[in-house]
């Protein structure tokens, strides 16, 4: 292929401040929903997806486990859905839905951390990640390795974080060489000034640079005995401490659907069919949606706690033996659950922060309310639409020559928008993605000049930058068509009844350009250019007087149609 070269000209834009403040009622909600959707339940938990697509970037179907170096479980195939997964893929991706599956770790104690140990079956880790993700053209992975904190004990990290570290940096080149994502889910950690319990070992500040996106499991607080279950503000602290350790963007706060049930005292013998399940510290899931029928059925009243921004009720249970009425205990208990109020503490913290959203677990765990309090949230802190629009004072220029190119960036109430960054992008034929040639700033009625030169036919286009205020904005496309320039080494005047080899060149220098070379209006041939954009030809014999040169050049992948001037040769 022939050598390319562009240039182009930005003129002086001088920075400017602006005091704009748009209305946001038109516009459509931030999309700061995300979660998981469980290896159960499908027809439950789906129509929460699909019926706030608004809302949602990107979802985890909870569906693999990896059980050794090659290895990773198909927890859907355990389902036994009758729907094939390849179906709910394609149902999931029409919905412009990121997909990012999540993987456990399903190893015993200390299994994987050892395999991290080894650079060889790191590797085949890395690897049977990667195929899985490819396999089904999947977005990206969600990597949920609880094991380590859960079981493997706090004596084995510090020689597993460098491990970790390492793993990481491995996984997530070798998933964004294939342009794909890479999530982790952790538990959370905390700044040391709080003096809270966190879970280091997962190393925030190390793997920020290398995934795009990070989620705080901010629930399971309280686990031994009735409490929160993931109070306000030990959520926040974690919050607090992952924003410093990579772009608040990245972080994504995990939000609980569920609650839990204990019990705290049992008074009575039980019978024989509870004996073993109702006993004292027993504990039941309880989901958001049901929760307040729990408390309705057992004539219980249910306070929210302002400071753990979570509810709470008891009430009481007797277990009697369906055979003997006279045989029968009581369990008194303790219920402890989010609400859409817990939901509206939690998703203001994206705001408060900048967060890149809320990742709930799970979908369809929520009630009506809890999602209205999102939407209202997300519509709050919604950023404002950019509308871009593209001008130029030509569509084809000759070779080396400028056009002025002119971007206009509006609000759609048609609001300039001043100060916005802005680059100019260019796509030639032989490029597979855009490339950026020169940035500038919008002006005080949201336009930027540019003059440019392009060195053969092109597509360009504007695109204004993206931030927590304003989405990005894109231009129409438009095509610069390119008329080549032509060089004929022809000489002052030739001897009739000679021969002449004439060296020409076509700029751009690309290969493969078809032409056809005139004397006096008629063919000499048809050529095609070589790598410099050259090409030559014979003047036969030519009788006396003056002869006239042509070059008509077809229109190809870089270059329109043209014609040259013509040269005129004195014949002696």
């Amino acid at each position: 292929m022939g050598s390319r070269k562009f240039s182009v000209i930005a003129t002086a834009l001088t920075f400017l401040i602006s005091s704009t403040t748009a209305s946001l009622a038109d516009n459509p909600p931030r999309r700061i929903l995300s979660g998981w959707l469980p290896d159960y339940s499908l027809a439950r938990n789906l129509p929460t997806v699909e019926g706030n697509l608004d809302l949602i970037r990107d979802i985890s179907p909870f569906w693999y486990g990896l059980t050794g170096e090659t290895s990773i479980k198909d927890k859907y195939a355990l389902g036994k859905y009758t729907t094939p997964i390849e179906q709910v893929i394609s149902r999931l991706k029409a919905n412009n839905l990121i997909l990012l599956p999540t993987i456990t770790d399903d190893n015993p104690k200390l299994v994987l951390a050892n395999l991290l140990a080894n650079p060889s079956s790191r590797a085949n880790i890395v690897q049977t990640i990667k195929a899985l993700v490819v396999k089904y053209n999947y977005d990206g992975i969600d990597l949920d390795f609880e094991t380590f904190y859960t079981e493997d004990g706090r004596s084995s990290w510090p020689v597993l974080k460098p491990n970790w570290i390492t793993f990481i940096k491995e996984l997530s080149t070798a998933l964004h060489d294939q342009g794909k994502l890479l999530s982790v889910t952790t538990p959370p950690d905390f700044a040391l000034e709080t003096k809270r319990a966190g879970n280091s070992v997962y190393s925030w500040a190390e793997i920020g640079p290398l995934i795009d996106r990070l989620r705080i499991m901010a629930y399971d607080y309280s686990t031994t005995a009735p409490g929160p279950i993931g109070p306000l503000a030990w959520s926040e602290d974690a919050v607090k401490y992952a924003v410093t350790q990579m772009p608040a963007s990245k972080v994504f706060l995990g939000i609980p659907g569920y609650g839990r049930d204990w019990i705290t005292k049992v008074e009575g013998v039980c019978p024989k069919d509870f004996a073993s399940s109702v006993v004292v510290g027993a504990k039941a899931a309880v989901i958001m949606r049901e929760a307040l029928t729990l408390a309705a059925s057992n004539n219980a009243i249910s306070t929210y706690n302002e400071g753990y921004a979570e509810s709470t009720f008891t009430y009481k249970k007797t277990y009697v033996d369906p055979t003997n009425s006279a045989s029968f205990c009581s369990a008194s208990r303790t219920v402890w659950y989010p609400d859409e109020r817990s939901y509206t503490a939690r998703t203001n913290l994206v705001g408060k922060y900048r967060l890149g959203g809320i990742a709930v677990w799970t979908f369809g765990m929520e009630n009506t309310a809890a999602i209205a309090t999102i939407r209202d949230i997300a519509k709050s802190i919604a950023p404002d639409q950019v509308v871009g629009s593209i001008a130029t004072d030509l569509e084809q220029i000759g070779y080396g020559s400028t056009f002025n190119l002119t971007g206009t960036f509006k609000l759609p109430d048609k609001t300039p928008v001043t100060s916005l960054n802005v680059r100019f992008e260019i796509k030639n034929s032989t490029d597979t993605s855009w490339r950026t040639l020169a940035a500038g700033t919008t002006d005080l009625n949201g336009v930027i000049n540019l003059p440019v030169i392009v060195g053969e036919k092109s597509s360009i286009r504007l695109v204004s930058e993206g931030s927590w205020e304003r989405l990005e904005a894109k231009t129409v496309e438009k095509v610069i068509s390119v008329v080549p320039g032509v060089k004929l080494n022809l000489p002052a005047s030739i001897k009739s009844g000679a021969t002449y080899a004439i060296v020409g060149q076509v700029l751009p220098k690309v290969a493969g350009i078809n032409l056809t070379v005139k004397q006096n209006g008629k063919s000499l041939g048809e050529f095609t250019t070589d790598t410099t954009g050259g090409f030559t030809f014979n003047i036969p014999p030519t009788a006396a007087g003056l002869a006239t040169y042509q070059v008509v050049i077809a229109a190809g992948a870089k270059n329109t149609a043209s014609i040259s001037d013509e040269i005129s040769v004195l014949v002696r």
